[in-house]
């Protein structure tokens, strides 16, 4: 199958949300409490449209990425990753590494040679996925609420 990767226009949000409800209903079960993710509506938000991109089949959005300047501001001058998902059913295929690689390169091309993201601590699977595309955890826990339940987020970070 060829893809495409381009900047995400108003049109794709419909996908774009069934995507991320459907990512986050996938990596994140057994971490968000259930009934959080039983739950999710997202059909009153949309992702920024400045740096978020799909991958597409020039068809259907397989995948989708947002990366901006970092959001921390003890982080001024790094770029972030702030998301990444893939359709579960694409898991395992490489599209999750071209949209990773897409994001990386892009914040190095717009002059972030440090690049941060966070994720989930007990999100095994996802800080393989990062670590095996050169990232490391910087020592930083940061602590948020998820559905009532209180979460812990590592911060990985880049460094070209």
């Amino acid at each position: 199958m060829q893809v495409f990767m381009r900047n995400m226009t108003p049109g794709d949000i419909p996908e774009v949300q069934k995507l991320y409800t459907a990512g986050w209903q996938n990596a994140f079960k057994g971490i968000v409490p259930q009934d959080y993710l039983d739950q999710m509506n997202l059909d009153n938000w949309a992702p920024p449209l400045d740096g978020a991109y799909v991958l597409t089949d020039g068809e259907k959005v397989l995948g989708t990425s947002s990366i901006a300047g970092a959001r921390d501001k003890a982080f001024a001058g790094w770029g972030e990753i702030i998301s990444v998902y893939v359709l579960p059913n694409l898991i395992g295929q490489g599209y999750g590494h071209i949209l990773f690689t897409f994001a990386v390169e892009k914040l190095l091309s717009l002059g972030f040679h440090k690049i941060y993201l966070t994720v989930f601590e007990d999100n095994l699977r996802a800080r393989a996925f990062y670590e095996k595309h050169g990232f490391a955890q910087d020592g930083q826990k940061l602590s948020m609420e998820v559905g009532g339940r209180e979460l812990t987020e590592l911060r990985y970070v880049y460094v070209k």
